[in-house]
């Protein structure tokens, strides 16, 4: 999964994506001990339109064999997610980003890895077939209008049964990136790159972005979607 909360051409993001999406970058995401992991279960992305507004575009299927995905390179993305599933069927409402309105303003939330405990599903949520992702992004909902930061400290810290809890949170002014795993750093840490385009922040290391940092474990960012100014927290 990528994150440009400034907005970045799609040109720029797709030949990464698809070699993410396939196992075929250049750290293969680290992935020594599973081999080949490709994320064939559906691929979304968000874009700004000119108005503002931000839009959800989801796909069944493999990425790689989605022609429209070259719908995006005039596209202003903020975030793409391909999908390896986990938990929940392989279908178009289970692919990420989710998206949901608080308060008449729009909130997109994608998530890498499993929560493996039993959660709640809460009443905002009533599709009958849900992913771990989608239920933890509703139980966040309560708080994106006044404290996102609290919310994740809270809903995060109280998930004790996962592998990753590596997830993108894009309000109307700020992106909320937490890097959280429970295992395989090398396979599931956060990279922040520094680009024209403002932060972007990636599952894997990308050539294309220059130099990266990784995030460390527990680390919260939120990144000013107008500045791109990052402000720095521990979960």
């Amino acid at each position: 999964m990528i994150a440009a909360p400034l907005g970045i051409p799609g040109r720029s993001l797709v030949a990464p994506f698809l070699r993410m999406a396939q196992g075929l970058n250049g750290l293969n995401e680290m992935n020594r001990a599973w081999g080949t992991l490709t994320h064939g279960h559906g691929w979304g992305w968000v874009e700004s339109e000119s108005q503002g507004e931000d839009r959800l575009h989801r796909s069944i299927g493999a990425c790689w064999e989605d022609g429209s995905i070259e719908s995006l390179h005039d596209r202003n993305v903020l975030l793409l997610h391909a999908r390896l599933a986990s938990q929940g069927a392989v279908n178009e409402g289970n692919v990420h980003p989710f998206q949901a309105m608080v308060n008449g303003r729009r909130w997109s939330y994608c998530h890498n890895g499993t929560v493996k405990q039993a959660l709640h599903v809460p009443t905002t949520l009533k599709k009958p077939d849900c992913t771990d992702s989608e239920i933890v992004f509703h139980h966040l909902l309560p708080y994106l209008e006044t404290d996102p930061l609290r919310g994740l400290r809270t809903i995060y810290g109280g998930i004790h049964d996962y592998s990753c809890l590596n997830s993108f949170l894009l309000g109307p002014d700020a992106l909320w990136a937490v890097c959280m795993y429970a295992t395989t750093p090398d396979y599931y840490t956060l990279h922040l790159s520094v680009s024209d385009h403002g932060p972007i922040l990636s599952s894997e290391p990308l050539a294309e972005f220059g130099s990266h940092a990784p995030l460390a474990n527990g680390q919260i960012l939120r990144i000013d979607r107008m500045q791109g100014t990052i402000d720095r927290f521990l979960l």
